[in-house]
């Protein structure tokens, strides 16, 4: 998983920023993230767009922010034009962070607020790269922290924003193929040869 930077030219902003957004599946597999998200609905104005909605509750206060599916430029220009991007895992990730929202979010130079995971720091410099969160109330005491301090939240995002175009972009990820390939393709010669020989 990586982010393409030749995508930034052709992200436009608005004349009106989104506060909080989230773009993702909103399912029965997601009850962490349904949770999470409800609970920022009832505290701060969010703005959803997402696949599955239609398989909860009608009663979730999540309706009332759902504005449909995004996917391609469109969810990439709504991350440009927020303040916040929020990301939580989907329940089988477990212990380990790595899905797109963390390149999306960080490559358009949005603040990401992500679930802390054991491997985040390997990823992304928690609290000066990407804000990550333990608990639902952190998350709601840390959005309200971040749309209250616009310098702070912005050089966050834009360190963020760095990391992700230095380490995380796919011609990085195709790099590392080749490189895992090349390794794998050494050992079987050597095996051979000892064989043969």
């Amino acid at each position: 998983l990586g982010f393409e930077p030749r995508l930034l030219a052709y992200l436009k902003k608005e004349e009106s920023q989104y506060q909080t957004v989230f773009v993702g599946g909103l399912t029965a597999q997601h009850t962490e993230r349904i949770e999470l998200l409800s609970q920022i609905a009832s505290a701060h104005p969010i703005d959803l767009w997402g696949y599955g909605i239609d398989t909860l509750e009608p009663k979730l206060p999540l309706h009332a922010s759902y504005h449909g599916q995004a996917w391609g430029l469109d969810m990439y220009n709504i991350l440009y034009n927020a303040k916040i991007a929020l990301n939580n895992h989907i329940n089988v990730a477990g212990p380990f962070a790595n899905n797109m929202r963390l390149y999306e979010a960080t490559g358009v130079g949005t603040l990401l607020i992500t679930d802390y995971k054991d491997n985040l720091p390997t990823l992304f410099e928690p609290d000066s790269e990407v804000i990550a969160y333990n608990s639902t109330q952190e998350c709601v005491e840390l959005v309200t922290y971040y749309l209250a301090h616009e310098e702070e939240r912005q050089a966050i995002a834009r360190a963020g924003q760095q990391r992700t175009l230095r380490e995380h972009t796919y011609l990085q990820r195709m790099q590392e193929r080749v490189d895992i390939v090349e390794r794998q393709l050494l050992r079987p010669r050597r095996a051979a040869s000892k064989f043969f020989l």
